[in-house]
């Protein structure tokens, strides 16, 4: 017990006397079950143990409180009541006879995944372990305590329902963080209204992380499944999981606070998938929105969205030609020199740009309907406008361009209209459409999306980069905002990394030095060439590393490294030797 004060149980704050909490209304007297432990319980000679917050197959969680830090914290002890049990006179967990292998197993599990997490402290948006340690035959993890409500809890304070407007300023955070997640090789498989929370700064944070033998069913676990959040997949021991399972949960997630309904269970789908679209239900869903939602719950995976930095690109990005695509008239945009989509226009110019818009729509539709007035004048047989369809003209015309046959499809296309100057050749057909910035996107996720198949083809270029990780474009060699027909080629750079990085510390977060292999598997991901020394020691066993140094820089830890002019890192590597100094 903190030797200042005197802590109420259930909430950790500070009270006068024993009893009734006038805070939160614990009580000293309220019994606890015998499966956990008592409140008031001492671990590691540092922290206090209060009230149970929640339990599943895998884990329990308490309030608790730090004596070192003086701040309140989250307990989380594995505890999987399936294969172990507790007397209530002794914190010591006692593993079922028959089931060691399998406590154990999953208790592996369990530290690597919260090692793993506590890595990824650093992000803002996830619950992650502050410390780790072993005592009562389990292991103990500190979590950040954090002042919040679940989502769950928000969406009834707010009527049982959010706004598209709501939920595309809350989301986005916390989607990058789960892609961060997925590329750390986590999955969550449990994201649901309970393990979202909404901090009192309106933001979210992703919490209650599992291992996967509590998230799927015929485990020896006793599944902790979420009814209409859980995807297909976890109903089946014999299907894969992947990060298109946790896009299936966030999906349902915002078809749950956009609709205001509980996505149908996936099981009852089977046979006859009858899930209503979002915007079926509130017309007030934007209709791309309702559909992407949709495609990221199919039940097939191989049909899903199968990545979150996909799902966000659908659900977010909307190519600006589908958005003219009805109207009578396209107009060329005003091209404007810029070398960053980072740009924005001042305020102060928009209703200028309204009186330079409406003139340029002017002109458009005259020139318009001169053309059409030329059209009808000159031969049929002119190549001047091979994009026109004349229902009136069963022949076609003579031109080295391919015939457009007339069909429904064809001549319900916008007339474009353009300058002599920028007039297309006759060779290039299809609807026009407008360049993006691709720049700060992803080349997987771009070259697989469906908005780009038809209309671009890729030359890539991988060099390193001073501003964009690994994977992401940072340059391209057609201009945002240029008129384009399909199939146009695009030359985009594509980043292999940072030019120069800096060197990671070998002492992990337990204060301990990291093995060989761990500290390469780090060196690798930041494309660092290194060499091996060995160091016979009799202070350290083998495989350890013991310092590192990069004579090009003349760096050490902290320091910085030039990978893409090759800076080599020497890595010293403890070799154990039983020396015996004499004399």
């Amino acid at each position: 017990m903190s030797e200042h004060k005197m802590l109420c149980m259930g909430c950790m704050e500070p009270v006068e006397s024993e009893g009734t909490c006038p805070n939160c209304g614990y009580n000293d007297s309220t019994s606890y079950h015998p499966s956990y432990l008592a409140p008031k319980t001492v671990l590691d000679d540092r922290y206090i143990v209060g009230k149970v917050l929640s339990f599943n197959g895998e884990s329990c969680t308490y309030i608790g409180y730090d004596n070192v830090s003086n701040e309140k914290v989250f307990i989380k002890e594995y505890m999987p009541d399936a294969l172990c049990s507790r007397t209530k006179q002794s914190p010591e967990i006692i593993v079922n006879q028959g089931s060691i292998v399998q406590y154990k197993n999953y208790m592996s599990e369990f530290i690597e995944l919260n090692k793993t997490l506590s890595r990824l402290r650093t992000m803002s948006h996830i619950v992650a372990p502050l410390d780790m340690f072993s005592q009562n035959n389990t292991a103990y993890v500190i979590l950040q305590y954090t002042e919040a409500i679940t989502l769950k809890q928000y969406l009834f304070d707010n009527a049982g329902e959010l706004t598209w407007e709501q939920v595309k300023k809350l989301f986005p955070p916390l989607l990058t963080t789960l892609g961060c997640i997925h590329n750390a090789g986590i999955l969550h498989r449990g994201i649901s209204l309970e393990n979202i929370l909404v901090t009192d700064r309106g933001e979210l944070k992703l919490t209650g992380f599992a291992i996967p033998g509590i998230r799927t069913v015929n485990t020896d676990l006793a599944p902790e499944l979420y009814t209409g959040y859980s995807a297909p997949e976890q109903y089946s021991a014999a299907q894969w999981e992947g990060t298109w399972t946790d896009v299936y949960a966030v999906a349902a997630v915002m078809y749950r606070l956009l609709s205001g309904c509980m996505p149908t269970e996936p099981m009852a789908r089977i046979g006859k998938d009858s899930l209503m679209e979002p915007a079926k239900i509130n017309p007030h869903v934007p209709a791309n929105v309702s559909k992407v939602i949709i495609q990221a719950m199919r039940l097939n995976c191989d049909q899903r969205i199968r990545t979150v930095t996909d799902f966000v690109t659908k659900l977010f990005e909307q190519p600006e030609y589908m958005a003219a695509k009805h109207t009578p008239t396209q107009t060329i945009p005003i091209q404007v020199p810029k070398r960053t989509s980072k740009n924005k226009k001042s305020a102060k110019k928009g209703s200028s740009i309204g009186v330079i818009i409406g003139a340029v729509f002017l002109i458009a539709v005259v020139a318009a309907a001169l053309l059409m007035l030329i059209s009808m004048l000159l031969p049929d047989n002119t190549p001047d406008n091979p994009n026109q369809n004349n229902p009136s003209n069963s022949g076609g015309f003579v031109s080295d361009a391919p015939v457009v046959t007339d069909t429904p499809e064809s001549s319900s296309e916008p007339v474009t209209s353009v300058t002599p100057q920028s007039t297309q050749p006759t060779s290039q057909t299809g609807n026009m459409f407008v360049m993006p910035s691709l720049i700060g996107k992803r080349y997987d996720s771009v070259i697989s999306n469906d908005t780009w198949k038809e209309r671009l083809e890729f030359e890539v270029i991988y060099d390193y980069s001073e501003e964009y990780d690994a994977g992401y474009i940072f340059e391209q060699d057609i201009e945002e905002g240029t008129n384009l027909y399909p199939i146009q080629k695009v030359k985009v750079s594509v980043s292999k990394g940072f030019a120069s990085v800096e060197i990671p510390n070998f002492i992990n977060e337990f204060g301990m030095n990291m093995t060989k292999s761990e500290y390469i598997a780090i060196l690798d991901t930041l494309n660092i060439k290194y060499e091996i020394r060995y160091t016979e020691t009799p202070h350290m066993p083998s495989d350890y590393v013991l310092g590192v140094f990069c004579p090009e820089t003349l760096s050490e830890v902290g320091g910085k490294i030039n990978v893409a002019e090759g800076n080599t890192l020497y890595v010293d590597v403890s070799v154990y030797s039983d020396i015996t100094i004499v004399g």
